[in-house]
């Protein structure tokens, strides 16, 4: 048998004659046996009765046991006793290596995966955003989104001059209705608003709150473009996009949170996010998803689904038309936002391609509905309403 030379580790003796009952010592391990230095004690234990177990904290500790051992506790703290060859021809040590190991492995691995949830979660959060704002808004209750879109219309309103709610609902209910009929078993009560803006815009607010600016309608070439852009914004409403929008504002441990069961703090953020929705730009996914289900919505009404698409094109179009007559940056900018549906509507070439496809797609040369009486008096009433508001601003200056 070849000789192997003993190694020393050191260790930890426990025992009535030691001061305080315990000191710090070395072993040594060799073919006869072990011998243990404790201070000014010698410990000599055959091999043969001897006991090997782990314990302690994580199991970092090794204590030897023999019955030449009374009233003796030692262990090692030196982990490479476990492959001291002269232990491994006891009976049991390769098993105690084998499960310490495995012991070790599966700490490591428990460890790494709690670092890889740790991790993990958020960045799935935030890859899916989508996804979880979507799971958490149906649990927001319909009273809690009308709440929220009926304080931030009033804090819309402060200010603007509005056209009379009987007016604007006389004028727009003849254009609106099949939208709102063909919509399947919604749970919100829209309520629609015509405002004096000279900017090209229209936005929805949660729980069926649906603000028209005058110049988008007076600017529309047919009733199929304004009721393309109200399908559209109508669909924001019913996938809960600006709810979302809000929930994803509010931190990803609390969504995370809100996923597993508690969403009181996400109804706490709602409580005060009315600034953000008169604020707010909608993801790709969602400005998408509110196109393609906004033009479904119109075939389902009956009415021509083109309006969406030619309303882009013409947007567009004006777009780069003003901002190539303006030549200072800082108010080509300013050019850009004054095509508001544009700057919180982005109308990329791709959207505007993909609605046109789904036209060419659709296309089943279907008699639509007639709405442009209604169209063409709904434009003449908002004329009129900005040509007086005009005139009393006038009058007050």
């Amino acid at each position: 048998m070849q000789h192997v030379a003993p190694t020393h580790y050191d260790c930890m003796g426990f025992h009535t004659q030691l001061p305080n009952g315990k000191a710090s010592g070395s072993m040594t391990i060799n073919s006869a046996g072990i011998e243990f230095i404790i201070k000014d004690q010698r410990l000599q234990i055959p091999l043969d009765g001897l006991h090997v177990s782990i314990g302690g904290a994580s199991n970092r500790l090794i204590y030897f046991e023999h019955p030449l051992l009374d009233g003796w506790s030692l262990y090692t703290s030196d982990r490479r006793v476990l492959k001291d060859p002269h232990l491994h021809q006891l009976p049991g040590v390769s098993t105690l290596l084998s499960g310490a190991r495995t012991k070790h492995w599966f700490g490591w691995g428990l460890l790494a995966t709690v670092v890889m949830l740790i991790v993990a979660v958020p960045l799935l959060i935030v890859l899916r955003m989508d996804f979880f704002t979507g799971l958490i808004a149906k649990k927001i209750p319909v009273e809690w989104e009308q709440k929220l879109g009926d304080s931030a219309i009033a804090q819309y309103q402060f200010g603007k001059q509005m056209l009379e709610d009987k007016e604007a609902e006389r004028l727009l209910k003849p254009l609106v209705d099949p939208l709102v009929t063909a919509l399947d078993q919604s749970r919100y009560q829209y309520h629609f608003n015509i405002v004096n803006e000279g900017s090209l815009n229209a936005f929805a607010l949660p729980g069926g709150q649906v603000v028209i600016h005058s110049e988008l309608i007076l600017r529309a070439d047919s009733a199929e473009e304004l009721l393309g852009v109200l399908a559209h914004e109508i669909q924001h409403v019913e996938q809960q996009h600006g709810v979302r929008n809000v929930i994803g504002t509010t931190g990803i441990y609390m969504i995370a949170s809100a996923v597993f069961g508690d969403a009181s703090g996400v109804l706490a953020v709602l409580s005060s996010a009315a600034p953000l929705l008169l604020n707010q730009s909608y993801s790709r996914g969602f400005e998408t998803e509110a196109d393609v289900k906004g033009f479904a919505l119109l075939q389902k009404a009956n009415i021509n689904p083109s309006g969406l698409a030619s309303f882009f094109e013409k947007m567009v179009a004006e777009e780069k038309q003003q901002v190539e007559k303006v030549v200072d940056k800082e108010n080509q900018e300013l050019a850009r936002k004054a095509l508001q549906f544009l700057s919180t509507h982005p109308a990329s070439e791709d959207r505007i391609k993909q609605l046109q496809q789904l036209v060419r797609e659709n296309d089943q040369h279907i008699n639509y509905q007639n709405l442009q009486p209604a169209f063409t008096e709904l434009q003449s009433a908002v004329k009129q309403f900005v040509t007086n508001t005009q005139g009393e601003s006038q009058d007050e200056n």
